[in-house]
């Protein structure tokens, strides 16, 4: 082995020096061979790494198959701005439902807020896309209406005709327009009716239609009483023929209002202008101050005009909160009659299907008619359902307390308070039919029991109770006693019945969530009970008085049953009172600023108890000798007659 790598450096060497001799001839030590042969390897191996000449680097094009893209797939961006704070879901399909959208929108919906089921017989015979049957309005700015919207609170008829006219604008920009103007022939609108005939030039001159030949906005002019009339044979162009139109409506004084048959007649005439080509838009547009003889035809109506993509929008009247009648302020427009104040009744609510508050007269506000920040039930829901906008119209609307009749105008309602639109919109009635009202009800017992207790609520607590009774003997005064313990025992059955039925739907009370069926079933519940609790302590009160009570005072003569705080007549009573203090004081916190607070704030400060007080009225005073007319001086004989003038002539109340 040695010997080889002796032989290997020999061949090393020569082959580099060119020299036969190495130093490794001779006697050399072998261990210095070895040592040198390794260290030449060693830097033989070294050397090798080093002194290597890399191949030169080749170029190549790879050539790949394209994938194919599936257009399904969704690319996300690869910078997407996040905001921190977590968003609820808004509009129709929030928790509030379509509640949030009319308050957020800026923009009107390409649709109603709320799907209607059209007539099949009505979709197969006119074949209309539903999305194409409504205007837009993407053009309007954030101040206009979302379509649909129902309790626009406006001061006067003009506001609403203003607001209209943007409506219209917006109509023209997608297609031309077929405008089908509706009035009512009742005397209470006939001012209205001339206020709106004046301001209609300058609608049109806005809306830019400057003579009979601009076509692209045309009108009908249709008055409604007890039967439909036409006041333009056809659609016109022609702004003096519409205001001369509307300037030319009698007055129908039968006191009958067909208004949906009027509306409906008036979607049947249009339907040529949504069906045939080239298609234009229709809006209708009532003006009216009462609900309408003929609700009944309510849901054929909205089906109509939905299906053919007419919206209906109504210039009408507040409805009283939870009322039906409501009482208008009528002045003769005659001068040569009396110009006193006289009151008619109109019907001009509820603003729900069924009356949702139990009427219980204990006090002014009770009585007293208030705003109920929507209107009518029909009118609105036929609306709503089409896409149009129900404005409320009354000139005290801005009026801050109390409205006091000499503040109400001739020709409107007496409504003695009015609320925010925007804290009445979560207030909204539910827009439905009479079938699905009633399964709404039956869903929740709650509900159900204060429809039916509002049904049943015409209570009046006995009416001015006696408070004071006079002691002329212990026999008068046991029957002074036992005749109001009488008023009190007709109305403590009336008011058990009240509360038993409320109390029914006490366990389904939790499962409410909508604000206006829980502020109303509580209000309910707390003014029943303190009108409960109220009756059976003044009739205990009685019966303690009857028992026989002494008088403190030597001069007391009477006893005087006082309103108290205080309970003393049972632990029962007190647990009533107590509940009932519960619901009034919840109505307050949770629902502010709205016709609920207010009337539970009214009935929180009558107290729930009395208290006796003795007092001296004199009733076993010995009389006073009656006295002469020395002290009544003669009638001088040249006093002369004063002179009255004639007054002025009356006539009935006309038909409103």
């Amino acid at each position: 082995m040695m010997q080889q790598q002796m032989q290997q450096v020999r061949e090393w060497w020569q082959r580099y020096t060119g020299e036969e001799d190495t130093p490794f001839d001779g006697d050399t030590p072998s261990w210095v061979v070895s040592l040198l042969v390794h260290v030449c390897i060693l830097l033989g191996l070294a050397l090798t790494g080093m002194g290597e000449i890399p191949e030169p680097i080749r170029n190549f094009t790879i050539i790949e198959s394209p994938k194919e893209i599936d257009e399904d797939v969704l690319i996300v961006p690869q910078e997407v701005a996040i905001s921190e704070t977590p968003q609820e879901t808004i509009g129709a399909e929030s928790e509030m439902n379509d509640e949030v959208a009319q308050a957020l929108a800026p923009t009107l919906s390409d649709v109603s807020v709320v799907p209607v089921e059209a007539d099949p017989d009505l979709v197969s015979e006119i074949e209309l896309e539903p999305i194409d049957a409504m205007p837009t309005a993407q053009s309007l700015d954030a101040n206009i209406i979302v379509k649909g919207a129902v309790g626009v609170g406006m001061t006067g008829a003009v506001g609403a005709v203003d607001r209209l006219t943007a409506e219209i604008r917006n109509s023209l920009d997608e297609r031309p327009t077929v405008v089908c103007w509706l009035f009512d022939q009742s005397g209470s609108l006939a001012p209205q009716r001339k206020v709106i005939a004046k301001r209609l030039g300058r609608v049109f001159a806005e809306l830019g239609v400057r003579d009979a030949s601009d076509k692209k906005l045309t009108n009908s002019v249709i008055a409604f009483g007890q039967s439909v009339s036409l006041l333009t044979k056809k659609p016109t162009s022609d702004v003096d023929e519409v205001i001369q139109a509307v300037e030319s409506i009698a007055i129908d004084s039968s006191g009958v209002e067909i208004t949906f048959e009027a509306i409906h007649k008036a979607a049947e005439l249009m339907k040529v202008y949504r069906t045939s080509s080239p298609k234009k838009n229709v809006m209708i547009i009532v003006f009216t101050d009462e609900v309408g003889n003929d609700q009944a035809k309510t849901d054929m109506t909205s089906k109509y005009c939905t299906t053919i993509g007419v919206p209906v929008y109504v210039v009408g009247v507040p409805a009283p909160f939870g009322m039906r009648d409501v009482k208008i302020k009528y002045i003769d427009p005659d001068p040569k009659y009396s110009q006193e104040t006289q009151w008619a009744e109109i019907e001009q609510g509820p603003e729900s299907m069924e009356s949702e508050l139990v009427k219980i007269h204990t006090s002014r506000m009770a009585e007293e008619a208030i705003d109920s920040g929507y209107g009518p039930f029909s009118l609105s829901r036929l609306c709503r359902d089409t896409g149009g906008i129900y404005f409320c119209v009354h000139p005290s609307r801005d009026t801050k307390g109390r409205v006091a009749d000499s503040d109400v105008e001739a020709m409107s309602s007496r409504l003695r308070y009015f609320y925010d639109p925007d804290v009445m919109r979560r207030y909204q009635p539910d827009y439905i039919s009479m079938q699905k009202y009633k399964q709404l009800l039956a869903s929740n017992k709650a509900r159900q029991a204060l429809v039916e207790a509002a049904k049943a609520s015409e209570i009046e607590p006995m009416q001015a109770p006696q408070t004071k009774f006079e002691r002329r003997s212990d026999g008068e005064l046991a029957k002074l006693l036992g005749d109001a313990q009488q008023s009190a025992a007709k109305l403590e059955p009336k008011i058990s019945a009240l509360y038993s039925v409320l109390q029914q739907g006490e366990k389904d009370r939790e499962k409410l969530e909508e604000p206006r069926w829980k502020a109303g079933y509580d209000l309910a519940m707390g003014r029943v009970l303190a009108v409960k609790v109220r009756t059976e302590a003044y009739n205990m009160m009685l019966a303690q008085a009857k028992a026989g009570m002494k008088f403190e005072r030597k001069d007391s003569d009477t006893w005087e049953i006082v309103p108290d705080n205080a309970l003393t007549v049972g632990s029962q009573i007190e647990k009533q009172a107590k509940q009932a203090k519960m619901y009034l004081e919840r109505v307050v916190k949770e629902h502010p600023k709205t016709p609920w607070s207010m009337i539970a704030s009214e009935e929180l400060k009558i107290p729930l108890g009395y208290r006796w007080e003795e007092t001296h009225t004199g009733v076993n005073d010995p009389k006073m000798a009656a006295g002469g007319d020395n002290n009544n001086p003669a009638a001088r004989a040249d006093d002369k007659k004063k002179m009255l003038a004639k007054p002025m002539p009356t006539r009935p109340l006309p038909k409103l």
